[in-house]
């Protein structure tokens, strides 16, 4: 079941955004009051019987407006640029015994009284896990030491951002509330 959250959607410029933020409503059988305050300075607060249980800021909470910021289309990764925190240790070697079979045929197992090559084949013991198999061999991780860090892709201001004093403001309010 997915879970049970308050719906606050905005109609802005012909498209209805819904909050960004998951809002826990409440989940009994009792009738509760919600409550959506809007306030000339673009910032809300949501109440249910009276109490706060989210607010912020219109612009930053839904998707009402461009981004300020982008990330600048021209701006690419530098090709000397490592990102890889930790790299395979060049000085590791894998030990000798390593290469051991993941299964092997059962050492106890012995062919039944009844088995007739001619009828069943030739027999073969069954399987087992090799209590002697360690799995496929990596070398031990070692910190790169050409690591520049994780590569932010830079941003710039957002040509299509244009901010709006007055998304707080509508003609007409249409509401339910179930």
């Amino acid at each position: 079941p997915g879970m049970k959250k308050v719906h606050v959607i905005f109609s802005y410029k012909g498209k209805n955004h819904l909050i960004k933020k998951n809002i826990p409503c409440k989940d009994d059988e009792l009738t509760h009051l919600y409550t959506l305050i809007i306030n000339p300075d673009n910032t809300y607060e949501v109440q249910i019987d009276g109490d706060k249980v989210e607010s912020g800021k219109l612009e930053e909470d839904w998707d009402l407006l461009p981004e300020k910021k982008i990330k600048d289309p021209d701006a690419t990764k530098p090709s000397d640029w490592d990102d890889k925190e930790y790299i395979d240790d060049p000085a590791d070697t894998k030990p000798d015994d390593w290469d051991k079979a993941e299964h092997i045929p059962d050492p106890e197992a012995k062919k039944p009284e009844d088995w007739d090559d001619d009828m069943d084949g030739e027999w073969e013991a069954p399987m087992i896990d090799n209590p002697e198999y360690k799995g496929e061999w990596k070398p031990k991780q070692i910190k790169n030491p050409n690591y520049k860090g994780k590569w932010i892709h830079p941003e710039i201001d957002n040509p299509e951002y244009q901010p709006d004093d007055e998304l707080y403001l509508y003609k007409s309010w249409g509401a339910v509330g179930i």
